[in-house]
């Protein structure tokens, strides 16, 4: 019997060590990554005075959650140009109350983006624009990540076909709400391929509500909904309208479906041989 104690005695010593062990480990390795999360904040917010494309207004964020995963909020406005077709570029306000990043940023670890108190989109000069009342991001990063951002680690990268992945993109607008999934990588010139298919619902509501606005063109908004109708089907299980749709940047092009709807400009990476892109209206080929 006394064996048995001393046994039980030395198991229950061990397993205490392995726990204060592994909580050691644990404190340490959260430590290191939240410095080099805070790391990437600080250079980043030091940068933001050079930067011509975007302005960001607010607080630098600082990353907290201990002993949870790391979390950085931010709250503030982000605005820069939008590019669109016919050389069309809005000047876009994003006002965000609250964004909140939760994860570990390592490779093939899953985090999450939300904007739990909604986003107001609006255009700076008219004033016109969209409120989300919430969005969710859900992704999961590629499992190997380049070394360096100079061209040749990219395109050794790139080879490996090792995408982000978008596991949930949801986003509610009023009545209407989008549901989709997909990815994000490079493409063989090492500019951005990202394709995310989506479901959205509530369309029939939306435009019941346009219907009361005096300013909208009840003409247009006929066609609108008649084109609806025939993309549209119904959920067997709830009974609501939705449509499948996606969204997608390939060839420098910004599309919603079939629609090219602005362009993007090549990435030129550190090192990267000079390259010229015809942004020229291209059709969205089938992958």
């Amino acid at each position: 019997m006394s064996r048995i104690k001393k046994l039980f005695k030395y198991l229950l010593v061990f397993c205490v060590l392995v726990i204060v062990a592994v909580a050691g480990i644990y404190c340490i390795s959260w430590y290191f990554v939240a410095r080099n999360m805070q790391d990437h904040i600080d250079v980043f917010w030091a940068e933001l005075p050079i930067q011509n494309n975007f302005k960001i207004e607010g607080e630098k964020p600082v990353v907290t959650g201990f002993p949870f995963p790391p979390e950085v909020i931010f709250s503030g406005m982000i605005s820069g140009k939008i590019p669109l077709n016919e050389g069309i570029s809005p000047d876009v306000i994003f006002n965000i109350p609250e964004l909140k990043l939760v994860g570990f940023p390592l490779p093939g670890l899953t985090l999450y983006l939300e904007a739990a108190k909604g986003i107001e989109v609006s255009e700076r000069y008219s004033g016109n624009g969209i409120n989300i009342d919430y969005a969710l991001l859900n992704f999961t990063l590629p499992t190997q990540i380049p070394e360096t951002m100079i061209y040749n680690d990219i395109k050794e990268w790139q080879k490996l076909d090792d995408s982000l992945i978008f596991n949930h993109v949801f986003f509610k607008s009023g009545d209407v709400s989008i549901n989709g999934n997909g990815y994000a990588g490079l493409n063989s010139d090492l500019d951005l391929n990202i394709r995310i298919e989506t479901r959205v619902k509530g369309m029939e509501a939306l435009f019941n509500r346009l219907a009361e606005n005096s300013k909208i063109k009840q003409k247009d908004l006929a066609i609108a909904q008649n084109f609806l109708k025939m993309i549209a089907s119904t959920d067997p299980e709830t009974g609501e309208s939705y449509f499948d749709t996606g969204f997608f940047i390939q060839n420098n092009g910004i599309f919603i479906g079939p629609m090219r709807i602005g362009q993007i400009p090549p990435i030129n990476w550190d090192g990267s041989p000079n390259k010229t892109k015809d942004l020229s209206r291209k059709s969205l080929g089938s992958e």
